[in-house]
């Protein structure tokens, strides 16, 4: 009996870690700038409404979604099965964005979206919110531990925990109950990403690992025109140091390509004023002064 229920849990385990890479994640934002809250299985995702929810870590492919309005009289968007794949089942880090239909309705439209975006690391589970400049970000944090049966004489008694679940076996003895635990951390947005000064745009600031995560992603794709895909597809999304924006251009070769990405990215860069540390970047004189033209207002 031992060695069945070893092999079973060895069986569950297998076919769970297959799993265990799985994660998504989503940005919502409003083209009006409106206020609203998201719920993924009636589960609220943002304490008080925002423009922009961003929402991390996600481990299932589908969810219910609704999304309320602080404005009372706009109807709320939602959607029975909202989709966190591709076509192909890989997860994505999508971007969303809700807009006005020429009838007048408010609807929630896909805008772009990366694949196999990885595990955001230092931010285990659920939601980072930011309602753009240096705001401040509110995070929660939950963690389930499964509890661990006494050992009985004779018997088998195994516990096992992986993202998004836990197996428990236990032959012939009571097992402690799962403790949950939840940590709610708010802290300024200003600490993620130093800047020389605020501006208008209204994504979310990166934190160390979050910038991290999005160079990997950049990285991961296999042609120039996929690289520059994702990469404005992460600059849409969200707010960039200068000096960050360095190091995303520094991931092409192409010098056109690198034009591009920079008069791409000035709309969503926090420190405009130094944006002339970029023309180091470029080989070519023609180069530097089309960005100079392209980013003087």
């Amino acid at each position: 009996m031992a060695k069945k229920l070893y092999l079973l849990a060895v069986l569950f385990i297998g076919a769970i870690t297959a799993q265990a890479g799985f994660y998504s994640h989503v940005t919502i934002y409003s083209e009006d700038h409106l206020k609203f809250t998201v719920y993924l299985n009636g589960e609220k995702k943002n304490d008080e409404p925002q423009e922009r929810v961003r929402i991390i870590n996600l481990t299932q492919s589908y969810y219910k979604l609704k999304i309320e309005f602080e404005d009372v009289s706009i109807p709320p968007i939602e959607r029975k099965i909202f989709q966190l794949t591709d076509a192909h089942g890989s997860p994505v880090d999508a971007t969303h964005m809700i807009k006005k239909t020429n009838k007048g309705e408010y609807v929630l439209r896909w805008q772009s979206q990366t694949t196999y975006p990885g595990y955001i690391e230092d931010r285990p589970t659920v939601v980072v919110v930011n309602g753009g400049g240096n705001t401040v970000v509110r995070e929660t944090t939950t963690t389930e531990t499964q509890g661990i049966a006494p050992p009985v004489p004779g018997g088998v008694n195994m516990s096992f925990g992986v993202p998004g679940g836990s197996i428990s076996i236990n032959n012939g003895a009571p097992v402690v109950p799962a403790q949950t635990t939840t940590t709610t951390t708010t802290y300024s947005s200003s600490t993620a990403a130093p800047v020389a000064a605020s501006t208008d745009c209204k994504g979310t600031i990166l934190s160390t690992s979050d910038f991290s995560s999005a160079l990997s992603s950049i990285k991961a794709r296999s042609s120039e025109e996929g690289k520059l895909s994702s990469a404005k597809q992460i600059l849409s999304s969200n707010c960039f140091a200068v000096e960050q924006v360095k190091q995303v251009i520094r991931l092409f070769t192409t010098e056109s390509v690198k034009l591009d990405l920079a008069k791409f990215a000035f709309d969503h860069t926090l420190d405009k004023g130094n944006y002339f540390k970029l023309n180091s970047e470029f080989k070519e004189e023609s180069s530097i002064d089309e960005l100079s033209k392209a980013t003087t207002k």
